[in-house]
């Protein structure tokens, strides 16, 4: 390990910027390796797409990884899983950031079939239960999202589950109100279930992203399938529970969406858009965090852009953690999708290309690997996990 830190992690860190206790600096080519959170493809460190990840890890060259239901086979499996992948991060203060989509409903990668629990969902949630219940529900859930070895859950949702003005209240979006992954219609009870969801991880140790920014809920289109134009359909009332939760504190990362309104940029979808990020996050909403990107596999992006005009739009529109799914499923209706398990590194090369021909900067490197490392110092480093939990393999 002291080899590997001596030269995998060598390097000066941009004068000016802020160091962190316990860990050497790390180069330019690595801190944009750091913006990279990749899915893996399977369920022990064994696997040859896990170990080409650890090899990355160990290298300062992969920030996060994301584990779906295809990883997760039981409690002690996945244990083991995350156990190994944490380990390989040389950054001792600041934890790798392992990550899942646990929002209860149909969309929980910690179920009862695979030997947890099952939580109800959002919906259903906000329907029968009192803000305090909700709390219990989540602070329930996120103890186990905990126990099993994740400190990053990417949720809560706050996209309304319809236009509340509208009489019929038919839940707006396929893949939002139509599945119960929203709250409610109304901004302010969206809002309430939302604090109780981030809450309860917070009071855990774990940390979470509001989705989908700016809001996906009266959107009618899939953006795991291709663009989603949200230009006749997006309401200012979708952005009150973002600026409510930025405003109370409550927003450690926020998770864009794959939406275009030509109202606002006419060429580019939010994701990728210098117009949306910047001057709506960041200087009218005054979040100073982390900007996630939506799943950068997904139709909506794959379809329309190559992957390295993606990846340096993303870069300049904002974005500091590039979410890599290597899903066929969110891949489906792209043509001759391929997963690639070095992404960290191919993304860092891809940078440094983008850096030479002055598409990009140091300094915007630097600044989302400085969002970054203040959100992963937030998390204390867990003891070994091993034996932990029952069902162990």
């Amino acid at each position: 390990m002291a080899k590997i830190l001596a030269l995998g992690l060598a390097g000066l860190a941009l004068a000016g910027c802020q160091t962190w206790p316990g860990q050497p600096p790390l180069t330019l080519t690595q801190k944009a390796g750091q913006m990279v959170m990749m899915g893996i493809d399977g369920t022990d460190a064994a696997s040859p797409a896990v170990q080409q990840a650890l090899a990355q890890i160990r290298a300062g060259q992969l920030g996060g990884v994301i584990l779906f239901r295809n990883n997760i086979t039981s409690p002690g499996q996945v244990q083991a899983l995350n156990a190994a992948l944490q380990a390989a991060n040389p950054l001792p203060s600041l934890p790798l950031l392992i990550a899942l989509d646990q929002e209860g409903g149909l969309v929980q990668r910690l179920r009862a079939s695979n030997g947890f629990e099952d939580t109800p969902a959002p919906e259903q949630v906000a329907a029968s239960q009192t803000p305090e219940q909700a709390y219990a529900t989540y602070r329930h859930m996120a103890s186990m999202v905990k126990d099993a070895g994740f400190n990053f859950n990417l949720g809560p949702v706050v996209d309304l589950r319809c236009d509340p003005h509208d009489e019929t209240h038919q839940p707006a979006s396929a893949v939002i109100g139509v599945l119960g992954r929203s709250f409610a219609d109304e901004p302010a009870v969206a809002e309430r279930y939302a604090t109780a969801f981030i809450r309860a991880h917070h009071d855990e140790g774990l940390l979470t992203a509001l989705k989908h920014y700016p809001g996906h809920g009266l959107a009618h289109d899939d953006s795991h399938l291709g663009l989603v134009d949200v230009t006749g359909t997006a309401q200012s009332m979708e952005l009150r529970p973002f600026r409510h939760l930025i405003r109370a504190g409550l927003a450690d990362a926020v998770l864009t969406a794959h939406l275009v309104n030509r109202r606002i940029d006419p060429d580019w979808p939010i994701t990728l858009s210098q117009k949306m990020i910047g001057p709506h996050l960041r200087e009218r909403l005054h979040f100073g965090g982390v900007v996630v990107t939506d799943d950068m596999h997904m139709g909506a992006i794959q379809k329309y852009h190559g992957e390295r005009e993606a990846l340096v739009r993303a870069i300049q529109a904002g974005n500091d953690l590039l979410v890599y799914s290597n899903s066929a499923v969110a891949a489906r209706e792209v043509p001759g999708f391929a997963p690639r398990y070095d992404m960290g590194t191919h993304v860092a090369a891809l940078v440094q290309d983008a850096i030479a021909r002055g598409e990009l900067t140091p300094q915007q490197i630097e600044a989302s690997w400085q969002r970054l490392a203040r959100l992963r110092a937030r998390l204390h480093p867990a003891p070994p996990l091993a034996g932990n939990l029952p069902g162990g393999d």
